[in-house]
């Protein structure tokens, strides 16, 4: 069996987000018959693109699923270098944003392209008060938080990165968490104990979802990042003063939380390639378990929905 889908980190989160009502664009390098072809793929999904044409071809990942035992193999390939008239391009479309948009980064980094340069993005973003999602690898985030994003969603290798040290426990991780939100609002460690951990400045919550059969990972961070992006666009949360922020993620950060969960536990049930649906996360979002987290206790949050 053959299935081919957009993919990659920030095009996962714009087309959970899309399931769940966010008015989101898609947005990039895009080059050659591949590019073609995920233009084709998010019309499909109904999700609006405006990609800058880059010289070379965009990369295909490959991911082989073995369907008795839901084991998976990926293949990810390097794809072509990034000019930087291209960035400049894209760059300049990224300023046409407006006020109350949230953007979400994502990914690895193509060849071309530093973390210097997304720090920068996410500075003159920062600076028109938009809302900075910032979701890759440790090892860009060491120099990407110094632009100060409003929320990152490391999993729990990626945060070890970040900090540099093996943390692994919510007890251990949280007070490293709780540093970080010095300086950015919301810090999300997923992968953590089987859950996800949500830290604000002054609050803190641990999550889990229920007992499901995973059938693949493909795309299941992706989700948490797209279903949460969507819950802060809805509630039109800007980034201009960190306390506003962390006033309305204090009220609502375990909501956040479930709604994170919920899609990527929906994602997980899904084979192969394939991303959770609307119904699914739904269904999912009641039955995430969320508690809040106190001087090293775990408190259950009784205002589930």
């Amino acid at each position: 069996n053959e299935i081919r889908s957009a993919g990659g980190n920030g095009i996962n989160a714009a087309r959970i987000a899309r399931r769940l009502n966010a008015e989101v664009i898609a947005t990039g390098l895009l080059g050659g018959s591949t590019g073609d072809e995920i233009e084709r793929l998010l019309d499909s999904e109904n999700i609006k693109h405006h990609f800058v044409p880059t010289a070379g071809s965009t990369r295909i990942n490959l991911t082989i699923s073995n369907r008795f035992t839901d084991s998976q193999t990926r293949l990810s390939f390097p794809g072509p270098n990034a000019k930087h008239r291209e960035l400049s391009a894209l760059l300049r479309f990224c300023n046409r944003f407006k006020q109350k948009s949230i953007v979400v980064v994502g990914g690895s980094l193509p060849r071309g392209v530093s973390s210097r340069d997304i720090g920068f993005l996410v500075k003159k973003l920062k600076q028109r008060g938009i809302f900075c999602i910032v979701d890759m690898p440790g090892s860009c985030l060491k120099s990407v938080i110094s632009s100060r994003p409003s929320f990152i969603k490391p999993n729990l290798r990626e945060f070890q990165e970040l900090v540099g040290k093996d943390a692994q426990s919510v007890r251990t991780i949280l007070p490293l968490a709780k540093r970080l939100t010095k300086i950015i609002p919301l810090v999300c460690v997923s992968s953590v104990e089987g859950g996800a951990l949500l830290v604000t400045k002054n609050r803190a919550w641990f999550g889990r979802i229920p007992k499901v059969k995973v059938r693949s990972t493909v795309g299941a961070g992706d989700s948490m990042v797209g279903a949460m992006s969507a819950v802060l666009w809805r509630n039109k949360i800007q980034d201009k003063r960190n306390e506003y922020i962390e006033i309305c993620l204090d009220e609502n950060g375990s909501d956040l939380l479930r709604w994170g969960l919920a899609a990527a536990c929906a994602t997980l049930v899904k084979p192969g390639m394939s991303m959770g649906d609307r119904r699914s996360i739904l269904r999912y979002q009641s039955l995430i378990d969320i508690k809040e987290i106190h001087a090293g206790k775990r408190r259950k949050n009784n205002g589930k929905k």
